[in-house]
């Protein structure tokens, strides 16, 4: 196993010099607290079986315990050792949350995995990782997932495979059924009441985050309960006022950074109940927004974006929803104004995987401006300086770099990363061991930081910088605009110049013409209008709901090619 980090326990004192707050649950304290309070209330509910009310799953708090209570005790009559891992991948099922909840209590590291990876990408994670238990599906989307563990198992055949099945779906050769961990007969040997003698310290590391897209063997991010849940999602679910009486319906995967904040996290420590869609469905999410009465969506900006600009959207009165709460990438203006017209809240989060969201409104008194345009302010426990080319620390109104410390523990077994992205060279050492994001931003009067964006996206025309989210959060306000990315094409004469990428709405081709009009009546500078436009039927899109301005650059070229 992989155990050099990056931590030290000076990061805990600086941390409480920050503001940050330090306790001594992890996870699965959470949910017996909830299941002791709330025992009787809906916990967790899905639609793995489909999304009519006698097809969706539902677990109240205290059968939610009970589940995770068993699938421990199975787990150490089955072997279950400290600091091993568990790899999982699986759809939005309340089974990813137990897991996080089980893995706290036996101190081991757990990796909930995108289902969006193919076999190169999933079969690499599990060399890499060598998981002494993982828990995926047979199948999914006409994918043969089984056969991909079955090729890790055959390099590492102490790797015990459980699949989850639907109905009428048999367990594939060499594997096992899920529900053998939920066999209640342990019962009979063990006590729910042994459990308390374990006891697991929030300082160790336990979740484990893939931090890249759909190509390549992800990196590993590992984080505590400390840091990644006690100084980060504590704050999150605070500062967005996610209640015991909320009804969460969760649009996208559990894997990764914002699932687990807004999917796993914020539910454990607010106690609110969370229905995961499953399978993303604009009008199954409508319907169900009704059904359940759901008061929060959560989690992707790119599915949120597709359900607000819809036409089902603006049928339907959605009397419950007061809140969408989203990480990963921002909202586009004109989505979050159409939020806020109708009386709903957008509350975002800005951070990283490698140290977590570090910064979000403050919604008592917001200003408008600052729900639409800003990151917003940091959390306790972080430090999140903008800095110049020569590393100072910008004041308001100043575009640098955006730097962000907090715990860290760097990544598995990855030392160059580490140095890429915690080792300080290029400020001369000042900022040694703060992340460097690569995102550009700027602090207004208020405490507010506005993200520019990537500085790999800017564009420098003639010398002269265009921020493409400032062109974005113009263009997406455009009737005929869906959704839309500004990226850069060269140009033998400017250096680059500005194309905007647009999907359009239903029945509209927007023009070059429109754009540069539209941006004219509102006194935008006209070296940042687009002087190039590109439709498409969707922008792709990374497992966390990024556009992927890489590929859009890359594609970019090959039509400018093809033109010339």
């Amino acid at each position: 196993m992989q155990s050099d980090t990056l931590y030290r326990f000076d990061q805990v004192l600086q941390s409480r010099r920050l503001g940050g707050r330090h306790a001594d649950w992890v996870e699965w304290d959470l949910l017996q607290r909830n299941a002791a309070r709330h025992g009787g209330r809906a916990a967790f509910a899905d639609t793995w079986g489909g999304t009519p009310p006698t097809a969706r799953r539902q677990r109240s708090w205290a059968e939610a315990a009970l589940d995770v209570d068993t699938i421990i005790a199975n787990l150490l009559r089955r072997g279950a050792q400290p600091d091993t891992v568990l790899v999982s991948q699986l759809p939005s099922v309340y089974e990813s949350v137990y897991l996080d909840c089980a893995t706290s209590k036996l101190s081991q590291q757990h990796l909930a995995m995108s289902l969006e990876l193919g076999r190169a990408e999933t079969v690499g994670v599990l060399q890499k990782l060598r998981p002494r238990v993982a828990v995926t599906v047979p199948t999914w989307h006409g994918r043969d997932v089984a056969a991909w563990y079955q090729e890790a198992q055959r390099d590492d055949p102490g790797m015990t495979v459980y699949v989850l099945l639907r109905p009428g779906e048999a367990v594939p050769p060499g594997m096992h059924d899920f529900a053998e961990l939920l066999d209640g007969s342990v019962w009979q040997t063990y006590r729910r009441d042994d459990l308390q003698y374990l006891r697991t310290d929030p300082l160790r590391v336990h979740e484990l985050l893939p931090t890249s897209g759909t190509t390549g063997v992800p990196k590993i991010s590992r984080r505590t309960t400390l840091d990644w849940f006690q100084v980060h999602s504590v704050c999150i679910a605070e500062r967005a006022g996610h209640t015991v009486y909320d009804t969460r319906l969760m649009m996208g995967p559990l894997a990764g950074g914002s699932g687990r904040l807004w999917g796993v996290h914020v539910p454990l420590y607010t106690a609110g109940a969370s229905v995961y869609l499953t399978e993303f469905d604009e009008s199954a999410a409508l319907d169900l927004t009704d059904i359940v009465r759901a008061t929060i969506w959560a989690w992707n900006p790119a599915l949120l974006t597709r359900l607000v600009t819809g036409e089902g959207f603006r049928a339907r009165a959605l009397p419950t929803l007061r809140q969408v709460s989203y990480s990963g990438a921002p909202l586009p203006g004109e989505v979050s104004e159409r939020l806020r017209s109708r009386g709903i809240t957008p509350f975002n989060v800005y951070g990283t995987s490698e140290v977590g969201g570090c910064m979000s409104p403050i919604l008592p008194g917001v200003r408008a401006e600052h729900l639409a345009n800003a990151a917003g302010v940091p959390f306790e426990g972080f430090d999140v300086p903008v800095v110049d080319a020569a590393g100072e620390r910008l004041g308001p109104g100043e575009v640098g770099e955006i730097l962000i410390w907090n715990v860290h523990h760097g990544y598995w077994d990855s030392p160059a990363d580490d140095e890429a992205t915690f080792h300080d060279e290029e400020y001369g050492g000042r900022w040694e061991g703060y992340q460097h994001t690569g995102d550009l931003g700027m602090y207004d009067e208020y405490g507010y930081l506005r993200v520019m964006g990537r500085k790999k996206d800017m564009i420098l025309r003639g010398g002269q910088n265009i921020f493409p989210k400032e062109i974005e959060d113009w263009l997406s306000q455009h009737e005929a605009v869906r959704d839309v990315a500004v990226v850069a094409m060269p140009d033998p004469v400017m250096g680059e110049r500005a194309c905007a990428v647009v999907v359009p709405q239903a029945g509209f081709l927007p023009t070059l013409a429109d754009f540069q009009a539209f941006l004219d009546q509102r006194g935008v500078a006209k070296f940042k209008w687009p002087e190039r436009v590109e439709v498409l039927t969707a922008l792709p899109l990374g497992p966390g709901g990024k556009v992927l301005k890489g590929e859009l650059r890359e594609w970019l070229l090959r039509r400018i090619a093809q033109d010339a």
